[in-house]
Order: C-alpha cells, then sequence, then structure tokens
C-alpha cells in the first residue's frame, strides 16, 4: 500500500517572510493621514484661520496708523531706540530706511513664528505621544499600520498645514498693498519655522513618556530661543544664529531679503525629522527613551488625598513653569531700566502719555507683567483641564468609586492651579522685581513688582475658574477653555493695534486688573474680579453633580 507524504516546500527567503508578516514601517500611511486630517479638519482650520487672520488685520491697522513717512521715521526711531524694544520686537531689519513692509514685519513677525511654532508642538504631540498615552495607537497598530506611519502622517499633515498658513499670509500682505517678494519670504520664513518645530515636537514625542512632558520640553525649546534670540539682538548678534527664532526673523522681509537663510532651517528640520524616526524605531511603543522612574510599592500616607495626588501630578509642570517664568522676568527687569532712554524720544513720549500715569520705565514693567501674566493662564488652563484628561482615561470612575464626592474631586486639580497660577504670578513679579533691583541697584524696587504679579493673580483665578466651569458643564467640550487663554492674549497683546472697541476689551479679566507699578492699586476692580472667580466656581460645583461622569 501506498503512503502519500506532502511536498517539500522550498523555505521562503527570510525577507520575503518577513515583509509577509509585519507591516512595513510606513504601510497604512494614506489611511492614516487622511485619518489625521479628519479628526483635525476644524481644529487646524481654526488654527489657520487665526494666524492668517490676525496678521491681516494688523497689517491693516499699522499701514493706516503710519501712513506718512514722517510717520514711519518716528516708527523706526522708536524701534530702533534702545535694547529693551529690541528683545520685544527683534533687530528691526529695514528700519534704518524705514518702509511699510518693515515697520509691519517689526510689529508682527516675531509673534506669528512663536504662534506657529506652537500650533506645531501641539498638533504634533496629539497625534503622536498623546495616542500612545491614551492606548488608541496600540488599536490603530493591531491593524496593517506600520509602525512609522502616523509619525509619517502627522509630520506631512502638520508641515502641510503650515505651508498653507504661509500661503495665506504671503496672499494676504499682497492684497494689503505690500510688495510680492517680500510677502513671500514671510510667507517661506512662517513654513520653515512652522517645520523646524515640527521636528522639535517630533523628536519631544519619542523622548517623552507623556504628551504633557513632551509639550513642556518643546515648550522649553521655544523659550531658550527666544531668550537667545532677545540676547543675541540686545549684544552683537552672534547669538541671534543660535536661535532658529534669530535665523527665521534674519530672511529680512521687506528688507534686501536673504534666501540663503532657509538653508539652515531646512537643516535643522531635516536633523530633527531624522533623529525622531530612528529614535521611534528604537523605543517599545508606549514608552519613550527617557522611561518613568517606577515608584515605591506602598504609597505614602500624605498621598491618601484627592489634592495630594493632584499636587504629586502636576508638581513638575509648576516647577517647570516656575524656572520658565522666573527667567523671563528677572531678565525683562534686567533690561527694564534701558526704557529710561525713550524719554527723550518725543514719539514714544506721546504713546506713553496717552496710555495714563507712570514713567516710561514703570509703563514698560507694567507691561511685562501683562505679558508673564498671559504665559501663565497657559498652566493655568492646562491645570484645570487635566481633570479632562484624568476623565477621558478613565481614571476618574475608580476615584469616585471610594468615598470621594464628585466636589472633592474637581477641587483636587482646580486647588492646584488656582495655587499654582498664584505661585507662578508671585515668582513673576518678585524675579522681575529683582532684576530691576539688580539693575538700578535700588532694593526697595522689589516689593512694587511683588504686588504688581499679586494684582495680576486675579485673572488668573478668573480664566481658572471659566476652565473648572467648563469641565463641570461638559468634559469634551471643556477644552473650549482654550479659547479664553486665546482671546486674552489678543487682547492684551493686540488691542490697540487692532483698535478693538471697549466692549471687546472688557471681557478680558486682565483689562481690569490695575497695571502696576505704572497705575495705582483699585482694590474695586480686584474684588469684583474675584465675585466673578467666585460665581463661576459655584456653577462648576453644581454642574459637576448633574452630569455623567466618563
Amino acid at each position: 500500500m501506498s503512503t502519500l507524504t506532502a511536498p517539500r516546500l522550498a523555505p521562503e527567503p527570510t525577507g520575503t517572510h518577513r515583509r509577509r508578516d509585519q507591516p512595513m514601517a510606513y504601510a497604512g500611511f494614506w489611511s492614516q493621514l487622511r485619518f489625521v486630517a479628519r479628526r483635525d479638519r476644524i481644529r487646524m482650520s481654526l488654527w489657520i484661520v487665526t494666524i492668517v487672520g490676525l496678521v491681516a488685520v494688523s497689517a491693516v491697522s499699522v499701514l493706516a496708523l503710519y501712513s506718512t513717512p514722517e510717520d514711519l521715521v518716528a516708527y523706526a526711531q522708536v524701534a530702533q531706540a534702545n535694547a529693551a524694544i529690541k528683545a520685544l520686537t527683534g533687530p528691526g531689519y529695514g528700519l534704518d530706511d524705514p518702509t511699510e513692509g518693515a515697520v509691519v514685519m517689526n510689529e508682527t513677525s516675531l509673534y506669528t513664528y512663536l504662534g506657529i511654532a506652537l500650533m506645531c508642538v501641539f498638533m504634533v504631540t496629539r497625534h503622536t505621544r498623546a495616542e500612545e498615552e491614551t492606548g488608541r495607537a496600540e488599536l490603530v497598530r493591531s491593524a496593517p499600520v506600520g509602525r512609522s506611519a502616523t509619525l509619517l502622517a502627522t509630520v506631512v499633515w502638520v508641515s502641510g498645514s503650515s505651508f498653507v498658513i504661509g500661503v495665506g499670509l504671503a496672499v494676504a500682505l499682497v492684497m494689503c498693498g505690500l510688495p510680492v517678494t517680500g510677502s513671500i519670504a514671510f510667507g517661506a520664513a512662517t513654513f520653515a519655522i512652522g517645520t523646524v518645530f515640527v521636528g522639535v515636537a517630533a523628536v519631544t514625542s519619542q523622548v517623552a513618556s507623556s504628551a504633557r512632558s513632551a509639550n513642556s520640553i518643546a515648550g522649553a525649546v521655544l523659550a531658550v530661543s527666544f531668550m537667545l534670540r532677545a540676547v543675541g539682538d540686545m549684544g552683537n548678534g552672534w547669538m541671534t544664529w543660535l536661535s532658529p527664532l534669530g535665523i527665521t526673523q534674519a530672511i529680512r522681509p521687506y528688507a534686501d531679503e536673504r534666501w540663503w537663510v532657509l538653508l539652515p532651517l531646512a537643516v535643522l528640520t531635516a536633523a530633527s525629522l531624522i533623529a525622531a524616526f530612528v529614535l521611534q524605531a528604537r523605543r517599545d511603543l508606549g514608552a519613550g527613551i527617557l522611561a518613568d522612574r517606577p515608584g515605591p510599592a506602598t504609597a505614602a500616607a500624605g498621598l491618601a488625598t484627592p489634592f495630594a495626588l493632584a499636587v504629586r501630578l502636576q508638581r513638575i509642570s509648576v516647577v517647570g513653569w516656575g524656572l520658565g517664568i522666573g527667567l523671563m522676568g528677572f531678565f525683562s527687569g534686567l533690561i527694564a531700566d534701558e526704557a529710561e532712554a525713550l524719554a527723550d524720544n518725543q514719539a514714544i513720549a506721546d504713546i506713553f502719555a496717552a496710555s495714563g500715569e507712570g514713567t516710561i520705565t514703570e509703563t514698560f514693567l507694567a507691561t511685562i507683567m501683562l505679558m508673564l501674566g498671559l504665559m501663565i493662564t497657559g498652566f493655568t488652563v492646562a491645570s484645570v483641564l487635566r481633570l479632562r484628561t484624568e476623565e477621558l482615561a478613565g481614571r476618574t470612575e475608580p476615584m469616585l468609586a471610594t468615598p470621594v464626592g464628585r466636589e472633592r474631586w474637581l477641587w483636587s486639580h482646580f486647588g492646584v492651579a488656582v495655587l499654582g497660577s498664584v505661585l507662578l504670578a508671585v515668582v513673576g513679579g518678585l524675579s522681575t522685581g529683582l532684576g530691576y533691583a539688580a539693575a538700578v541697584g535700588d532694593g526697595d524696587q522689589i516689593l512694587p513688582m511683588l504686588g504688581a504679579g499679586l494684582a495680576m493673580a486675579i485673572a488668573l483665578l478668573v480664566i481658572a475658574a471659566f476652565a473648572a466651569m467648563l469641565v463641570g458643564l461638559s468634559c469634551q467640550r471643556s477644552i473650549a477653555a482654550w479659547a479664553a487663554v486665546a482671546l486674552a492674549a489678543i487682547i492684551g497683546l493686540l488691542a490697540e493695534t487692532l483698535d478693538l472697541p471697549q466692549w471687546v476689551r472688557d471681557i478680558s479679566p486682565f483689562t481690569h486688573v490695575p497695571h502696576m507699578p505704572a497705575a495705582p492699586f483699585d482694590g474695586v476692580p480686584i474684588l469684583i474680579l474675584a465675585a466673578v472667580a467666585t460665581l463661576l466656581t459655584g456653577v462648576a460645583m453644581v454642574a459637576i453633580r448633574r452630569r455623567d461622569i466618563g
């Protein structure tokens, strides 16, 4: 009887077997790109419209304000008067023989670059590290999706959005009547700095083990870039070339454009993206290159309350923000004494005279405190929205299954946000006062700046209470709290440029805070803002009892 035997098959080549059993690194790229675009179709549209719209409106306002050669010359004298102004706006390329385009760039370029850099950081982290942190990336990878497909799709999507912003800016400025070449240069520079921070965020998303840490590291890179640029513009300029922001400004739109400046930015982008993909291939999904340090087997007695847990979760964020605010405040205080040199300039003297009481230096210090307060709102909202993160991650329901009430849970992170915001406001005022006291050799300048920081804290409490109210009303929609940060920044920094009506300015709590030390302390608006914060907090506590959790 014959025996049937299975035919022997030749073994497949190892490479073929691997290609068939494992998805290629970039498999599923197009589906991931469509998915990312669909998720961001509204969010990214808002970013694009906001950045392009603000620059366009600012350009129209600046062109209307400085409509004659005499006005342009007066502006140039103010902008180039001393180091303090250059630290806040830039070196003032093209202002030696001022043109309308050069003035528009000096007013808008630096903050446009900062805005698109932040957009790129947030968007890249949102689709990379945040997806791994929530576990959604693991579900996506269970489908035929390559290891690097999501990262590549994110880079292409965010870089493409930056390109759209660059084109939009160029078109908007040409429509405002500015030269085509300079408008294209500004659009190209904006796109270039955006791609640089796409690369930075791509790297930090591989290094950090959480989205919050990735954003913090990328934000620190942006802050250092700003500081290097400011120091370089105040000095002999060589430190400017260590900063991506400084390099980007050196393209000099409307001032004998230097196109070769785009080359080092392209090199920085390429190097960071290569590093990101190499790191991504060498780490485990869900883990960062810098792994979380394992904690002790048993928790300390001090962690037995929701508030203590919230402090533990946010302590690194508070320390990081404190260092950044402290350094910026101290640096700003050091250069505040330079503002006195503007007293002989009639144009800027008229500007400050129209703004109310206070010397030029006091007005400069009040402006610095406002900028620090607006920066701290980023921490305030992010800290309150940690409640949203915990709820969406499913960690809130187990906590509420214990003898912890909803109000107590809400108070935990809200309390950290309140205390942290007040602490950062104190750090900002104290560091600015220390820097100014060191510059003028007068220790009596410290307490007034500390008082200015405490006055600014009440506006932060209103922002925190507003964010808590949104969390109480709806977990999903509480992300709208970031709109309060954007609106406060637009009103605080661009109200005069955009010629906003008073009722719009009154929406921001920072409008009602006494602008110390340029203005005297006034307790009435402080009490009113405290009452508003208390009311919003009460609404939050009532609302959290009435909605579903999770």
